[in-house]
């Protein structure tokens, strides 16, 4: 049989003229400097000069950044995850076993393996450091089916002692306070500024399931000791590729590359930029097939340009249109 495949619907895409190159995927983070929160200015007014960060199926765990792979930086995340855990941290498999709080009542605690993901350094000595909690099973290892979310977790630290000795101390936990992902990872997490002088997280979660899959992006502000979710869901990608037989009536892969880019408005947060490319193909209606012949299919492009902008609270679709079949 012969049915579609994601670089078939691609190819359908560009020959009919409506797939565009994609820049090399940048890093939506920012660099582990203290000069990111300080010296930050509002993104350009021109959106097509913007980095872009291509869009990827989900994958099981959270692929870490060059920046937070090098031997100092997994050095200095353990530090961190000692400073929070302290003889709950396991050395042999850098993570802890804790009991956090339960993320349905924050009064009661559970047992969680908790692994560090990503930190970030601040300009005055302090850091951030993100963690995601899977629930643990009796023998203290992690019990999460493959619909499970990870749990974010944010600890704010101080250093302790002389500065650069890798001694901390912490300010702030923030437990389980958003379940994302699958297979009990949260994600991707990139660092962003949200505008001048507002950092943020954006993390990239999803689901794969019965041939279907969807990609989205999570945006929280971070700092002060508080982290506030800006959206929860905005669609990044999607298809359903693993369910796309012959017999199916549409098949579809459509996948969105982000930027942020100064506020139309001259607000204080940068307004979202996706810009979507993709196809869908539906079989051909009214078509007699010979035996073992597959249905032909119409193809149709599926690009578009959605802008989200911040209202006081969130982040909301404000221009254009959110291409992403839903799963």
């Amino acid at each position: 049989m012969n049915y579609p495949t994601p670089l078939a619907l691609l190819l359908i895409c560009s020959l009919l003229g409506a797939c565009s190159e994609k820049t090399a995927p940048a890093s939506a983070t920012v660099a582990d400097t203290a000069a990111d929160v300080t010296a930050s200015a509002p993104a350009a007014a021109v959106d097509e000069a913007a980095p872009t960060e291509a869009v990827r199926p989900p994958s099981a765990t959270a692929p870490r950044t060059e920046d937070m792979n090098t031997p100092q930086a997994r050095e200095r995340e353990a530090g961190m995850m000692r400073a929070v855990f302290g003889k709950d941290y396991r050395d042999d498999s850098d993570d802890a076993l804790a009991d956090l709080s339960d993320p349905d009542n924050h009064v009661d605690k559970l047992s969680y393996v908790v692994s560090a993901v990503s930190h970030k350094l601040l300009p005055d000595g302090t850091a951030i450091l993100v963690a995601n909690a899977e629930t643990a099973n009796t023998e203290g290892t992690a019990e999460s089916a493959h619909a499970s979310s990870g749990l974010l977790n944010v600890f704010f630290l101080a250093p302790k002692g002389q500065a650069g000795d890798g001694q901390w101390r912490v300010v702030k936990r923030l437990e389980n306070i958003a379940a994302l992902g699958s297979s009990g990872q949260l994600g991707e997490v990139h660092w962003v500024m949200l505008g001048a002088h507002k950092p943020g997280l954006a993390i990239r979660h999803g689901y794969t399931g019965q041939g279907y899959t969807i990609t989205q992006l999570a945006l929280f502000e971070i700092g002060d000791g508080k982290v506030a979710a800006l959206d929860g869901g905005i669609d990044l990608y999607s298809d359903n590729m693993g369910a796309c037989t012959p017999d199916m009536d549409v098949c579809w892969m459509v996948e969105g590359s982000w930027r942020f880019a100064a506020a139309r408005n001259g607000g204080a947060y940068d307004d979202l930029l996706i810009d979507f490319t993709g196809a869908s193909e539906k079989i051909k209606p009214g078509v007699t097939l010979k035996p073992d012949q597959d249905p032909p299919r119409i193809a149709t492009p599926l690009n578009g340009h959605a802008r989200y902008a911040f209202d006081g609270k969130g982040y909301k679709l404000v221009e254009g249109k959110n291409t992403v079949p839903g799963v």
